[in-house]
């Protein structure tokens, strides 16, 4: 079976679908919550990332094990998936980075980083860090 034909399998395309949903959840949670620390409760800008992204990445790690991959935890995958996370935070900082060198819009530069990151990330979650 070709490449093309194995992408375009309906479990992928569901996979596909609950990916982008997590993510566009994930997306909301942490300019939501960043936005009502900084903003509403005066915390620091610094802190409050640390915090949001912290807890996204706990609950992300949970929500990709049950509902997309329906794995079982072991310390495995557990450092498999915060491994991948160190190395994609490098390269979206690069990216990011990039753009900002680039002078394109700061958002315009997170929007590509996204939508460049995205499907690397999800080949990755599938075939390295939740395989069994």
């Amino acid at each position: 079976m070709s490449k093309l034909k194995k992408i375009g399998k309906p479990e992928n395309i569901i996979l596909i679908k609950k990916y982008v949903s997590l993510s566009l959840v994930g997306y909301a949670y942490v300019f939501l919550v960043l936005y009502l620390l900084v903003d509403y409760f005066e915390m620091n800008k610094s802190l409050a990332f640390i915090m949001v992204y912290s807890s996204w990445y706990i609950l992300l790690y949970v929500l990709q094990l049950k509902y997309l991959f329906n794995k079982q935890h072991d310390s495995a995958k557990f450092l498999r998936f915060y491994g991948t996370l160190l190395f994609f935070y490098i390269c979206a900082n690069l990216l990011y980075n990039l753009g900002i060198y680039l002078e394109l819009n700061y958002l315009l530069s997170t929007l590509i980083t996204v939508i460049v990151l995205m499907p690397f990330r999800l080949i990755a979650s599938k075939l390295y860090v939740f395989k069994d």
